[in-house]
Formats: C-alpha cells, structure tokens, sequence
C-alpha cells in the first residue's frame, strides 16, 4: 500500500471561505439599507439577493473547493480497494512481478461520490441568471404609479423610479460577482484534487504495468525466443547431420526415380495393352456385324421355312379331306356290296 496522510481535514474553513466575500458584501448592502454607510440600497433589493446567497449557500458543498477537503477524508477507502484489485491483478513479466489493471476508474468514482458535478456545472451560469432575474423584479416593485395628477406627485414618482434602477442593479452585480467568485474556487479545488490524484498514480505507477512495457517485454521475449530457436538450429544443424540428411534425400531421390521408370515401364505395357485391348474390341465388332447378319439369313430361312410349312399343312389338310371322301366312298360302296351278299346269300338259302 502506498503511503499517504491519513490527518481527517475539517470542511468548515473551506466553506466559510468560499461564503466569506459573499457574505461580506450582503453586510454591507445591509449597514447600507440601515443607513450605517453611505450606500444606498432598497428593502426588495436586499431580499432578493439575500435570496440569491441562499442559494449560493445551498450550492457551495458542490464546488471542487469544499469537495477537495471531503476527497482528503475518503481516500484512504479507495487507495484500500485500488491495493486490493491491484494484489488480484499480478502479472509476472521477466521475474518482474507488478498488477495489469487501470485505476483510473476507482478515483474517477470517487470524484463523482463525493459531489454533484450537475450542480457544479450550472452554478457558473445560474447565479448571474439569477441577478438578471432580480433586476428585473426589483425594477418591477419599484415601479411608480405615473397617474398622478400634480407635477410634484409625477416628479417624486421619477425620483422613486430612479433610485430604484439604481439599487435593483445590485442584484445583477451580485450574481455575476457570485459567477466569478464560484469559477475561482472551482479552478482551485480542481487543480488540487487532480495534483493529488496524479501523485497517488505517480506513487502507483511503479506496481502498474505500462501498455510499452509490455510491448517492449513481448519483443525482448519474442527476441529470446528466437535466439532459443536459432541455437538450437546451431545445435542440431552439424556436418555430420547435414551429411546425413543430405544421403537420406539422395536415397529418396533415387527412390522417386526407380518409382519414376516403373511407371513409365508400366505406362508403357498398359498403353500396349490399351491398343490389343481396342483391336480385340475392333474384332469383336466385326464378328457382331457377322453374327448379326448370320441370324438375319437364319431369320429369312425360318421364315420362308415356316412359310413352305405352313403351304404344306394346308395341302395336307386338302389331301386328308379328298382321302376322306374317297375312304367314305370306298366304305359306302362297301356297305352296298355286303347288302348285296347278304341278299344274294339269304336267296340261296331260301331256294335250298
């Protein structure tokens, strides 16, 4: 953990600092309106810038000046958490051990915690807004009644009128005072918050690793690495390796070109083969063109085979049917002989 003062530092004198001038000239404008000083000044002009300091009262825990004492008093709690995300965060690099972290954001949280940056941004254009507003109104309340009758009564309301612009200005003078004064403070507690914000970082800066540092240490590792590589090449790259591997590629080689001529030799029977193979087919070709032609005049004779086959069954069929008439002829002429024997023979029995 890095060093830094614990002492707890009272807000009190920072804000009466920033109230003091402020405060001062209300007091005045007061002894002025009680006629303590010779400073003129009208009721509603001192109640509208009473109200205006109220305001600016309300607003003064806001400004870097005040907040500055507030971020003393609590930062010891954030350098606590920047240690320990820092101790989560280690990262070894050439035996050299510190954290890879950003803090940036622990002290930026801070910083917003502990005001409103809100407030403070518009306190610069708020307060002379607000004496241009009171101007205007205190103009307004001493605003004369112009319809009297008598020149006196016209001449004293102008009077009034006049005195009135006078002091209502005031107002204007105060909020642009209060402007200024608000923008001072502001600068100041800024610039000191940010000095001991940057010397905590510089404190830190030694347990951080830098975004170069670890460029440089990726090269000087990667040119370690290297020289590794390269002795080692050194190491094994000797003659007698070289030799070596030098007859291991030259037995390759001859390997390849023993491969080289069987595969021509083999390209050679194979392209042999190709052509036989090609005028078998060329033969075979030839013998189908035979063959078909063969089963064409095959074809021919069956079919004129079977045409004469045909002309023969139906002269058979012709012949059977003459032969038949001729036999039922015969068997006719048969049975007319037999009747006749029989006739023939029973008239020789009967003449017996």
């Amino acid at each position: 953990m890095i060093k830094v003062n614990e002492h707890k530092t009272n807000n009190s004198p920072r804000f009466l600092m920033v109230l003091s001038v402020p405060l001062i000239l209300f007091l005045l404008l007061l002894l002025g309106y009680n006629s303590f000083i010779p400073l003129k000044a009208e009721l509603h002009s001192i109640i509208i810038i009473f109200f205006i300091l109220i305001i600016f009262v309300s607003f003064i825990t806001h400004n870097a000046w005040y907040s500055f004492a507030q971020y003393k008093n609590t930062i010891y709690d954030v350098i606590e958490e920047v240690d320990t995300y820092l101790n989560q965060n280690q990262l070894v690099l050439a035996g050299k051990k510190k954290a890879l972290a950003n803090i940036e954001p622990f002290f930026q949280k801070h910083f917003e915690e502990i005001r409103n940056d809100n407030f403070a941004s518009i306190a610069t254009s708020i307060f002379p807004t607000l004496g241009i507003l009171g101007t205007f109104l205190a103009i307004a309340i001493s605003m004369p009644d112009f319809t009297v009758e008598s020149k006196e009564a016209l001449e004293n309301e102008i009077t009034v009128l006049l005195s009135g612009v006078g002091t209502a200005f005031y107002a204007s003078i105060y909020g642009i005072f209060l402007s200024i004064w608000w923008v001072f403070f502001e600068k100041r507690g800024l610039t000191k918050i940010e000095y001991e914000m940057n010397e905590i970082k510089l404190q830190y800066k030694e347990l951080i690793w830098e975004k170069e540092e670890i460029e440089l240490y990726k090269i000087l590792e990667a040119q370690e690495q290297n020289q590794k590589f390269i002795e080692k090449i050194e190491n094994v790259v000797t003659p007698e390796y070289i030799a070596k591997l030098d007859k291991i590629a030259q037995e390759k080689i001859d390997k390849i070109n023993a491969l080289d001529e069987e595969y021509k030799v083999s390209e050679q029977r194979l392209t042999k083969n190709l052509a036989s193979l090609g005028k078998v087919f060329e033969l075979t070709s030839v013998k189908q063109n035979e063959l078909l032609e063969s089963f064409e005049k095959i074809e021919n004779s069956l079919t004129k085979s079977s045409e004469v086959f045909e002309k023969s069954v139906n002269e058979q069929k012709s012949n059977s049917k003459a032969l038949n008439n001729e036999i039922y002829s015969v068997l006719s002429s048969f049975e007319l002989v037999s009747r006749d024997l029989k006739a023939l023979g029973k008239e020789l029995i009967d003449a017996k």
